[in-house]
């Protein structure tokens, strides 16, 4: 088992076991966001940075945003942009396509502040990142107690960098401690050391810290949207554990930016969510479960392919699948556009290799 499978059950396994279904009884939750965030970067490693700008979007349930700010340390800083909305340039191509930027540092961490938060984040951008071709954007996020060093540079994370090979721009979030205070993730992985968590801790259904998260990625996706060439119709997201848990989240409350999903050991939206606030959500979906994870048990895995199978109008019958391993099955029946892969590994709670590998490809074999 992989040294970052162990300590989850006691954590959370009396919260998931019950259908993580009660609020959580954390104090004063960090409201979300109430328009517009401003960016800057701030160096956890060596490595040039620059000011980075920020377009003002929607800051999330908060309201509409204004325009933001940005700064650097040791860099430059960056112009504002109000208005929110993402222009194009082609068809699927965001306002920031024929923007000249400085490509940053994938390991300094970059922020942005939303809801009056300081939130952080990794973002890497192609060494051949052309400004003039939309790219995908696939967001990596992290489990409980874990941070985004991990999801993007841990040899048993995601492996996006490596499997997406320079064709993907990637953001890793960090989440927030138990106390909703905000800090600077290590500059090493960590397990167990630092308490973050997706929706506030354990059993993850304290609505104004989901939506405080929720607000969070809208700002990361409208900041990549006015910075960087973005196809805006292939928006991604991958996650382990608790990050599986917001993976589902982003599919169930941001049903319209999200074109597909990845949980891995995830659970929800079964039970995990006061609601499923995008009625008619239904997305592109690969799950991986383990078949001894004793934290998110092969039964919680089981429910949450169920609420895609039934939101994506796919039958009961399943072949294996050709394209994603002997591991994986594929459903019939689905709706055009909405697939469902689920895929099963003899292990307990922890990323298998090759999910990363296997998300990138079903995202491109997405039309």
């Amino acid at each position: 088992m992989s040294k970052y499978a162990f300590g989850l059950s006691v954590l959370f396994t009396a919260g998931v076991a019950t259908g993580v279904a009660a609020c959580s009884s954390e104090s004063e939750p960090v409201e979300p966001g109430a328009g517009g965030s401003s960016g800057s970067t701030t160096s956890t490693s060596g490595g040039s940075t620059v000011g980075s700008t920020s377009g003002g979007g929607d800051g999330g349930s908060g309201g509409a945003g204004t325009a933001d700010s940005a700064s650097s340390t040791g860099g430059a800083g960056g112009d504002s942009a109000g208005g929110g909305g993402s222009g194009g340039a082609g068809d699927a191509g965001s306002m920031g396509c024929g923007r000249a930027v400085t490509r940053p540092d994938p390991r300094t961490q970059q922020t942005l502040t939303v809801g009056g938060v300081t939130r952080y984040y990794l973002i890497h951008v192609p060494e051949s990142y052309d400004p003039s071709k939309p790219l995908p954007l696939v967001f990596g996020i992290h489990g409980l107690n874990m941070n985004n060093v991990w999801a993007a540079h841990d040899n048993s994370g995601f492996q996006l960098i490596q499997e997406t090979d320079d064709q993907a721009l990637l953001i890793y979030p960090q989440g927030l401690p138990a106390n909703g205070t905000s800090q600077p993730p290590s500059t090493q992985s960590q397990w167990g050391t630092a308490d973050s968590n997706w929706g506030g801790p354990p059993p993850n259904a304290n609505p104004a810290r989901l939506e405080a998260d929720l607000a969070f990625f809208d700002a990361m996706i409208e900041h990549a949207k006015t910075n960087y060439c973005v196809d805006t119709e292939r928006v991604f997201a991958v996650g382990f554990s608790q990050g599986g848990f917001m993976t589902n989240a982003l599919g169930c409350h941001r049903s319209s930016v999200f074109r597909g999903l990845a949980p891995v050991a995830g659970w929800g939206p079964n039970g995990s969510q006061p609601t499923c606030s995008d009625t008619g959500a239904a997305h592109a979906v690969i799950q991986t479960q383990g078949d001894t994870d004793g934290t998110v048990t092969p039964a919680l895995g089981q429910a949450t392919r169920d609420f895609w199978r039934d939101r994506n109008g796919c039958g009961a019958t399943t072949v294996p699948s050709a394209s994603f391993g002997d591991a994986c099955v594929e459903y019939q029946g689905c709706k055009d556009g909405l697939p469902l892969v689920y895929c099963r590994h003899p292990g307990g709670h922890s990323v298998p290799s090759g999910a990363g590998g296997r998300a990138w490809r079903f995202f491109q074999s997405l039309e």
